[in-house]
């Protein structure tokens, strides 16, 4: 079960970004609103198939729904450091952040580093660095110049570092509420939706779209709910620095559908090289860490 929470939080994780690529004229707070619409439908259909059932406790709701807050907040970071600095450097700050943070909380607040021999502490630690290096190698090859002066990519590098922080903890109080990841899941997509909401309510941008685009923001959506109901599973099983290091390979998973789809790196280019060689370096590490538990 725990492999296959993985397989499904890669993959679902790794797929929904380049699914909002497909509406290039939306604008990025809209996409953002018509996925957390999407993620909320995912989280309640998922609630209600499995019958649990929802409490309106501080620790069983709002904890979780202050997890979406942060996560739409981390968001929020990420448009203005992309904005500033590009996408590959932007990513390539805050993705090895996510993990250091998430660890730090598991270490912190859940002990999961308790009982560990030296070997596995070993494993672990070598497994975190080929993750961060292969993430590293993936979003470096598709790095471009911004042509931003120097005080802008300073500024750049402070909205990927608070995105790092943000993205590294959203999940925690979810996991911290100590319910089926079901239950929780369902505030922590409200809380994203109304993140979302309070991004798009200053921008004054168009939210109504066509019924294709919107179809394909709201299946995105569903896919990032399907990621994100994995990822909760899979932390409560191998807990959250482990859990989430591993959800970093789904940059794999979009690297390869930017290569192969969208054709950027263009195939056999040294670019696209580099990322395949870093999907492998990271695979092989978040395998050894999913290996541990």
């Amino acid at each position: 079960m725990t492999v296959l929470l993985a397989i499904m939080m890669v993959v679902a994780l790794g797929t929904w970004i380049p699914l909002t690529q497909l509406t290039p004229s939306t604008p990025e707070r809209t996409r953002i609103l018509y996925v957390a619409v999407g993620n909320v439908v995912l989280a309640v259909a998922a609630l209600l198939v499995t019958g649990g059932r929802l409490e309106l406790g501080w620790r069983t709701f709002w904890l979780p729904l202050l997890g979406g807050v942060v996560w739409a907040a981390g968001n929020y970071c990420v448009l203005r450091a992309t904005r500033l600095i590009g996408l590959a450097r932007a990513s390539g700050t805050w993705t090895p952040l996510n993990i250091v943070v998430a660890f730090a909380w598991g270490g912190l607040l859940f002990g999961e580093l308790a009982g560990f021999s030296g070997l596995q502490v070993g494993v672990l630690v070598a497994g975190f660095v080929a993750v961060v290096a292969g993430v590293l190698l993936i979003a470096g090859a598709r790095d471009e110049s911004t042509g931003q002066p120097t005080r802008a990519r300073g500024s750049g590098f402070l909205w990927a570092g608070a995105a790092g922080i943000l993205w590294g903890s959203y999940f925690i109080p979810a996991q911290w509420a100590g319910v089926p990841a079901q239950v929780s899941n369902v505030p922590l997509a409200l809380g994203i939706l109304l993140g979302a909401v309070v991004l798009c309510l200053p921008a004054r941008e168009p939210v109504r779209l066509g019924l294709r685009p919107a179809a394909t923001l709201l299946g995105a959506g569903l896919l990032f709910g399907v990621g994100n109901l994995a990822l909760l599973g899979l932390v409560a099983r191998v807990g959250a620095g482990a859990g989430f290091t591993i959800a970093q390979l789904s940059l794999a998973v979009n690297a390869g559908i930017g290569i192969w789809f969208f054709r950027v790196p263009r195939p056999g280019t040294s670019q696209a090289r580099r990322v395949l060689t870093g999907v492998v370096i990271a695979g092989l590490g978040g395998g050894a860490i999913a290996a541990l538990r």
